[in-house]
């Protein structure tokens, strides 16, 4: 009896002494936690041989308001984080810095999550969410590319971050109009930006009905937002003859239709239900965040579904919530509101970009929905506190070392797929870089590159203008050699279903010979990036 009493101080003083250590050290243990996520992004930050599609785009733009490198991205790309990197280029930086810069990005949205789970419920709950935030493979495998979906999950998080510390807490209206600053100025970094508009309006109708309408602190923050949003709107009323090209994008018949079988009919309710698999798609998506594909075995097993598990035990926290519903519709009850609040932002993020993936049918890609990760992993940190509740009233060593056990091997399992995941793409498109460096090497500024490829790959590591000509208009092709009077085309195989079928080398072979190539296959027997010297004489 002595030996259990005995054990029970002993865990009871390991736990107090160890609550008193990150109460005390709270600070230090955020630190550590920011530069082991920052160090293990600089690990990866360089592991990628060449860019994407979407990098290229973004990257030259910046290179095209830095150095004024030939502009051919569509109108609706978001424009406000190429124009800070434009700025970085004209000072002289290059890709190398703003993959740099992009990492503090990355750990300003782990930062965020730690903010926002000390706010919400502690500094405990804070401080795991950050972790989990840290290791989270699909964050750090975008922030090895060069992406704009982690600016979005800091500009998003901080809007939505500001608006609960200013309207619903009432610590101070300059928090309330800080989120109109960065919305207004971010829905032109990241369009998904602009979904917190219905996100606040939901909580404030679901809350407070129409009774915000008379508070003239949301009717400033409105106009904060649209004075914040003036000069992009301007610049791209002048540049594309619309204030924000991704509304006129949306509303033509290029932006996205549903689609029946030819000849079937549907009645709404069917159609409605077709719908739903989509529409809920990222919610199932959950289980793709929280249990990556991990080698087989008990330790991988354990770390596969740890965070799943947490998140699920989790939600348990609010039942209070959902039980006492009333008191947050009647806006009774200042707990229940704030958590209601949480609920709200990831439920939001969540069901809005399934019914976007469902209207538009558009591709399921889980960085969408990067704005709803610090609620999710928040969630992941409650479950560690509702198992011990659960598990501590039979055996406090126990629970404790369950809480280490799906902790260590939640992160490891990350950290795992992370590793997994980037270095599996890591060698992609490097065609791309060794033929656009190539032609920047042998042509100078000014030269015309024509062809058929993927162009803002060939934009972007060229630093030339490229004019997409081929077969399929060989009269075209003809008068814009003649008139721009190119060294080279560019046969380039990346685009696989734009050139499969590109026949202009082949049947203008008297016109061109080709003087590189670069291959898919080690052995160079597979050419898939061939540039051809153009005779100008024969045209």
């Amino acid at each position: 009896m002595e030996g259990d009493n005995a054990g029970k101080e002993g865990i009871g003083s390991f736990l107090a002494k160890a609550n008193n250590f990150i109460e005390s050290k709270h600070r230090i243990i955020l630190i550590a936690i920011l530069l082991f996520a920052f160090i293990i992004r600089l690990k990866y930050m360089t592991v990628n041989a060449a860019v994407w599609w979407d990098e290229a785009d973004y990257l030259s733009l910046a290179k095209h308001f830095g150095l004024g490198l030939p502009e051919q991205a569509a109108p609706w790309r978001a424009r406000a984080v190429p124009m800070l990197w434009g700025a970085f280029y004209f000072l002289g930086a290059n890709e190398w810095f703003i993959r740099f810069f992009s990492q503090f990005v990355a750990v300003g949205g782990v930062l965020l999550t730690y903010f926002i789970g000390k706010e919400f419920f502690s500094k405990k709950i804070g401080l795991l969410a950050a972790l989990f935030m840290s290791v989270y493979f699909e964050h750090m495998f975008w922030s090895a590319r060069v992406s704009l979906d982690v600016y979005s999950l800091l500009l998003f998080g901080l809007a939505a971050f500001f608006f609960y510390k200013g309207y619903v807490k009432g610590h101070g209206n300059k928090y309330i109009y800080a989120t109109g600053a960065i919305y207004g100025a971010g829905i032109y970094a990241y369009d998904g930006i602009g979904f917190l508009a219905i996100f606040l309006l939901l909580f404030l109708l679901l809350t407070e009905r129409l009774k915000f309408l008379k508070d003239k602190r949301l009717w400033i923050m409105v106009g904060v937002a649209l004075l914040a949003a003036l000069p992009f709107a301007v610049y791209h009323e002048v540049e594309f003859g619309h204030p924000y090209p991704r509304l006129k994008l949306f509303s033509s018949i290029e932006g996205g239709q549903i689609t029946l079988a030819e000849g079937a009919q549907q009645s709404m309710p069917a159609k409605i239900v077709s719908l739903l698999p989509d529409t809920f798609s990222y919610f199932k998506g959950i289980g793709y965040y929280l249990s990556p594909q991990l080698p087989s075995g008990i330790f991988w097993g354990i770390a596969k579904w740890s965070l799943f598990l947490l998140f699920l035990l989790g939600l348990l926290a609010f039942v209070n919530m959902f039980i006492c519903f009333d008191k947050v519709w009647k806006n009774e009850n200042k707990e229940l509101k704030s958590e209601f609040y949480l609920f709200l932002w990831g439920f939001s993020v969540l069901l809005i970009f399934g019914i976007v993936n469902a209207i538009s049918a558009f591709y399921f890609e889980p960085r969408f929905v990067f704005p709803a990760m610090p609620v999710i992993f928040i969630v992941c940190a409650l479950g560690i506190r509702q198992m011990y509740r659960l598990v501590s009233k039979y055996s406090k060593e126990v629970a404790v070392g369950l809480a280490v056990v799906l902790v260590v091997t939640g992160v490891v399992g990350q950290l795992s797929f992370a590793n997994a995941l980037i270095n599996a793409k890591k060698d992609t498109y490097v065609q791309e870089k060794e033929g656009g460096e190539w032609l920047k090497q042998h042509t100078s500024p000014g030269d015309v590159l024509v062809g058929c490829g993927l162009t803002v790959q060939i934009i972007y590591y060229s630093e030339r203008d490229f004019k997409r000509v081929g077969s399929n208009n060989a009269t075209l092709a003809d008068e814009t050699i003649k008139k721009y009077k190119p060294k080279y085309y560019v046969l380039d195989g990346m685009d696989f279903e734009g050139c499969k079928s590109e026949q202009y080398p082949a049947i203008n072979q008297d016109k061109m010979v080709p003087v590189q190539a670069f291959f898919m296959d080690a052995a160079k027997t597979q050419p898939i990036y061939i540039i051809f010297e153009i005779k100008q004489e024969a045209y």
